[in-house]
């Protein structure tokens, strides 16, 4: 705050004591005496003495010898309430006076100790800042471990790498096993077939999804010419037994994966390719299986002349198989 602001709430504060004081002030007794104050005709300037202040000192002069009263003069009444009233300024001044300092020493005491506290602050973050910057530079200083770097042998010889063109024996060894596989196939050398066909009953189509799922459950695996087979192993690479197409109303044909599942399937063929290096268990294999998905489809089973397979014809076909040799008409 500063020094004019504080004399003029200090100037401030004395006038409206004074005017408080004045507004205040006791009024004249009502009944003068003796005592009270002279009243001065302006004309002659003498003070005028009222009738009961005369009868008063008549009657004090009576009765004893008073002592010589000195009637104060209009300059003496004038300097006495001026000295009062400069009396009662200097007070309210004094006093005023020591109320600005009171504050003034509160306010700097109060300046004093958020100067002492934000100093501290700002002397507690220096040194936050100073430990680390010495913490950065430790960790300069510190040396690091250095990764070993690899780097090739230059010692190690390369091998130069050469464009094959001569013909792989172990290549044309495999090819060529693959070929007379397929060749001596029963599929690719069958000279003729003993069927067995499958319809469910009262000869309604099978669903794809169904067909499916009853073929697999049975070991049979999709492969060469679109049919299902089954072999002396099914999990391992073994001879083949029998095959199994689908019949449609054209006949037998082979199965579409890509739509079997939307597709409705009539009816199961079976068949048995002759000659056969295992012809017996491949007759009998087939002829076991065909009666189980009947059963599972609630089917029946027939003959290749639609004749119901009965034991006698299971036993005729059998033979048949058993005796056929190659070159032979069934």
């Amino acid at each position: 705050m500063e020094v004019s602001t504080i004399i003029g709430i200090v100037v401030a504060i004395i006038i409206c004591i004074v005017g408080l004081r004045m507004i205040l002030r006791k009024p004249a007794d009502a009944a003068p005496s003796l005592d009270s104050a002279l009243h001065i005709n302006q004309d002659t300037q003498k003070p005028v003495i009222p009738r009961h202040v005369r009868d008063q000192l008549q009657a004090e002069k009576s009765t004893a010898v008073p002592a010589q009263r000195v009637e104060p003069s209009l300059a003496q009444v004038k300097s006495s309430e001026e000295t009062s009233v400069q009396t009662e300024v200097e007070a309210a001044t004094e006093k005023a006076a020591e109320q600005a300092i009171a504050h003034a020493q509160v306010q700097e005491a109060t300046l004093t100790h958020s100067a002492e506290s934000h100093v501290e602050q700002i002397a507690g973050e220096v040194a936050e800042a100073k430990v680390e910057i010495e913490e950065a530079v430790t960790e300069a200083e510190t040396p690091k471990a250095v990764e070993p770097e690899f780097s090739l042998n230059p010692n190690v010889e390369t091998a130069q790498i050469q464009e094959f063109n001569d013909e792989s024996s172990i290549l044309d060894i495999n090819l060529h096993e693959q070929q007379r596989s397929d060749d001596e196939s029963s599929l690719a050398n069958a000279e003729t077939i003993i069927a067995l066909n499958v319809y469910p009953n009262p000869r309604k189509a099978l669903s794809g999804d169904k067909t499916l799922k009853v073929l697999l459950k049975y070991g049979l695996r999709f492969g060469e010419m679109r049919c299902f087979h089954r072999y002396e192993d099914p999990e391992n690479p073994s001879p083949l037994l029998f095959s199994i197409l689908r019949i449609t109303d054209q006949g037998p044909e082979g199965f579409d994966l890509e739509s079997l599942l939307s597709e409705q399937v009539k009816g199961l063929a079976f068949f048995l390719a002759l000659p056969h290096q295992n012809v017996q268990k491949g007759y009998d294999s087939m002829v076991s299986i065909a009666g189980l998905i009947a059963r599972e489809i609630d089917g029946t089973v027939y003959d290749e002349n639609n004749l119901e397979f009965t034991p006698q014809l299971k036993e005729h076909w059998r033979h048949k198989a058993i005796d056929y040799r190659p070159g032979q008409a069934v």
